[in-house]
């Protein structure tokens, strides 16, 4: 079979993740009440999936059909105007979420707006390609979600823990309707690709929150080490999506963006973590959020090695060496979670381990098959 070839991300797709930037940005301030109980973690941990779920389904789009032409780039700017006003509709305080409040009418109008014009998107696509069963079902899809939003956006239905379940639609239903999909118009490449772009602007709000939670002028160690173990975090997620996984097979990918779910939720709680920290009233809840954060990010970076080289697959043992090495780094924190230093170096300490862990296993996989190890003088792009 002939290698496939990547799909470049275009410069349209690079300008629509600006206003996901104003998403996250919005997503991490407006958990940010007087008082954060499990109702409120819960809203927030949907509304990172409600944007998730939109941001996914505008890529597969892309993935499959989008060529930046005319009807793309007269569609994907005005999409990015709602999801840039979407974001300032984000609202954790559950006295806002009643049948009938403006927070809860605007947001569902402006989301079910999102998913006209990703249908439109496919629509235009399909004069011009021609309406195979694919785009069809896609059509029909994105009239789905907007159609299960009405009740929220006609004022019949508040947000609570059970209506709120209908925004997992978009997470749902294309699992049971993957048969209808056609995956072999999937480009991997890109997929992967979009991925990280995605939790490197995600991972972006984290490094705003360390440096100005804690200042180097104000908290050096604090701050120096967290930004440390954030970054190893990152170094933790580049090693396996840049130089683990084979982003030259023809698969669908639908895994790959469901492991993203954990990842960019995981992020997301993290950043907010490290900022309660600072603040001795959600100083528990931080620790708290930070753990769960920590473990959900490593928990999609383990799922994505679904996708890993041949030669890199992982055995049950070197999983169970990872869950081992992750959960003392985990209990530590646990018992130095009233110290942010201590703390902090507990993060670093288990999150450079975890790197060097799998530097090891990678390399011994290499030598295991007789592959020479890269020669970093050669300068190449495949540093794995």
């Amino acid at each position: 079979m002939p290698e496939l070839l990547a799909k470049r991300v275009s410069n349209y797709e690079l300008f629509f993740d600006l206003a996901f930037v104003l998403g996250i940005s919005q997503l991490t301030s407006s958990i940010h009440l007087s008082h954060v109980g499990i109702q409120e973690i819960f809203s927030f941990i949907i509304s990172n999936i409600i944007l998730l779920n939109l941001w996914m389904t505008e890529v597969f789009y892309y993935n499959k059909y989008g060529d930046s032409r005319r009807d793309d780039s007269f569609t994907i700017i005005p999409l990015m105007f709602v999801v840039g006003n979407l974001a300032l509709t984000f609202d954790m305080d559950r006295t806002h979420l009643y049948v009938g409040h403006p927070t809860v009418v605007i947001f569902n109008w402006l989301l079910i707006l999102a998913y006209v014009i990703i249908s439109l998107q496919y629509f235009l696509k399909g004069r011009v390609l021609g309406f195979n069963r694919d785009i069809k079902f896609s059509i029909v899809a994105c009239v789905i979600y907007g159609i299960s939003l009405l009740p929220f956006a006609l004022g019949f239905l508040g947000a609570n823990i059970w209506t709120v379940l209908i925004y997992l639609i978009p997470s749902i239903f294309p699992v049971l309707t993957r048969r209808y999909h056609d995956s072999s118009r999937v480009n991997f490449p890109h997929a992967v690709e979009r991925a990280q772009l995605v939790t490197i602007l995600t991972l972006g709000e984290t490094v705003i929150a360390i440096i100005s939670t804690y200042p180097l002028t104000e908290s050096l160690y604090q701050g120096a080490l967290l930004f440390a173990g954030m970054s190893f975090m990152f170094i933790s997620y580049m090693t396996q999506t840049f130089l683990a996984i084979d982003h030259h097979r023809q698969v669908a990918g639908s895994l790959l963006f469901y492991a993203h779910i954990p990842i960019f939720i995981g992020i997301n709680i993290f950043t907010v973590g490290i900022e309660f920290l600072a603040d001795s009233h959600h100083a528990n809840l931080g620790f708290t959020l930070l753990l769960l954060g920590f473990l959900s990010f490593y928990a999609g970076v383990l799922t994505t090695t679904h996708y890993n080289q041949s030669i890199y697959q992982l055995h049950l043992k070197t999983y169970l060496k990872i869950g081992l090495l992750l959960g003392i780094g985990a209990f530590i924190m646990f018992l130095v979670r009233h110290h942010i230093l201590l703390l902090s170096l507990a993060l670093c300490a288990t999150t450079w381990t975890y790197n060097y862990y799998y530097l090891i296993v990678r390399r011994k996989k290499r030598e295991y098959h007789n592959i020479p190890h890269p020669d970093p003088r050669k300068n190449l792009r495949d540093f794995s």
